[in-house]
């Protein structure tokens, strides 16, 4: 099927760059074409998508900060047990930003800026690393610049231990303070 739009359609389209001319008798030509004095403005040039420095889609401004030397973003065994935790609290993959600051080393504000972040849950890694002027305890569940923010020790993610005593205890103290933060 072929279809044939009118003249006064196309011209709506191209309004700002293409005009119907009239023949000498007066009658519209079905012919389209640039005025004189039009030019033509340079097209930009598409840039290159910024590579992606963070796992997730950031849908609700949670920014994870791990350090892991051995993977891109996190390995499996710490995104098994987050994944996890996170779920139970209705919040999935996709409504995070997760970043490896072995791999990517961000500051606060690079994290503030570029990617919104109302709440920021770190595993093994200080205030101090991200550029913050001060110290947090683990689990103290902290306000700065209109961002939440809590750390933890990077144990807390591991499954391998999870039947220790200690590490029940760690992951306890971590669930406790991710109920506390409004998300």
């Amino acid at each position: 099927m072929k279809v044939q739009l009118p003249a006064f359609v196309i011209a709506g389209l191209y309004k700002d760059t293409l005009v119907v001319t009239s023949d000498a008798a007066g009658q519209q030509k079905n012919a389209v074409q640039f005025t004189q004095n039009e030019v033509a403005e340079p097209v930009p040039m598409v840039q290159a998508a910024e590579k992606k420095w963070y796992l997730g889609d950031n849908k609700r401004e949670i920014v994870i900060v791990a350090k892991d030397e051995q993977a891109v973003f996190i390995n499996d065994e710490w995104l098994d047990t987050l994944t996890r935790m996170l779920g139970r609290l209705k919040i999935n993959l996709g409504d995070t930003a997760i970043i490896n600051l072995f791999n990517t080393p961000v500051k606060f504000a690079d994290i503030k800026e570029r990617l919104n972040a109302r709440h920021i849950l770190m595993f093994g890694v200080t205030t101090t690393e991200i550029g913050l002027p001060f110290t947090i305890p683990a689990y103290q569940v902290q306000n700065y610049a209109g961002c939440t923010i809590v750390g933890a020790p990077a144990e807390t993610l591991t499954t391998q231990a999870a039947t220790t005593e200690h590490i029940k205890a760690e992951k306890w103290k971590l669930w406790e303070s991710l109920q506390r933060i409004n998300f």
